[in-house]
């Protein structure tokens, strides 16, 4: 049910020992950097199944010894660990704990702020579209007043101290006696 395997490259230097099950000798899928590198280096593998066991355990055992073994004789494993179940002997490095935090919070685009209207995004979203379709300043606030009963509109204006401004201005040029409403 469970082996222990050997991958070698085309030249015959042993590169890798690992325990499977079923057809994991002959996976390319989960494997790390250095085994990916070395297959890539070598232009392809040979695969050999060395022996196989009954329980996981003994598989396990196995795989210990024989990259103890591999390394004392000098082989150049690309094994991240001793062997056996989970990661024994294996620490990651500062840089590589700081990139997988990375990958697991998600990408975080640089922050950039449009020159035309001071609008914020990330740097895909504001570059793509909005850089080149801005127009300025987005007027949101509307000024109004009412003389008379006859309703004007004095414009949009970007900010609301704008906007009242603007209506207090109006207000000078109102003949007096003339009914008013601000809007």
């Amino acid at each position: 049910m469970f082996y222990t395997y050997a991958h070698y490259t085309p030249k015959g230097e042993i590169f890798y020992i690992g325990k499977g099950k079923e057809d994991r000798a002959y996976s390319t899928r989960d494997r790390g950097y250095l085994w990916r590198e070395r297959v890539a280096e070598a232009r392809g593998i040979t695969i050999e199944i060395l022996a196989d066991w009954k329980t996981e355990e003994e598989a396990f055992s196995h795989e210990q010894l024989l990259i103890d073994c591999f390394k004392d004789m000098g082989a150049d494993l690309v094994n991240q660990t001793d062997g056996g179940s989970g990661p024994k002997g294996y620490k990651q490095s500062p840089e590589t704990r700081a990139k997988k935090s990375l990958l697991l919070n998600g990408y975080k685009h640089k922050i950039v702020t449009c020159p035309h209207c001071g609008t914020s995004g990330g740097n895909t979203s504001i570059h793509r579209w909005h850089f080149n379709n801005c127009t300025g300043p987005k007027k949101q606030f509307k000024a109004r007043i009412t003389v008379d009963g006859k309703r004007i509109h004095l414009g949009y204006f970007a900010t609301k101290e704008e906007a009242v401004m603007a209506q207090n201005k109006a207000l000078v040029t109102i003949p007096s006696g003339s009914r008013l409403a601000i809007l």
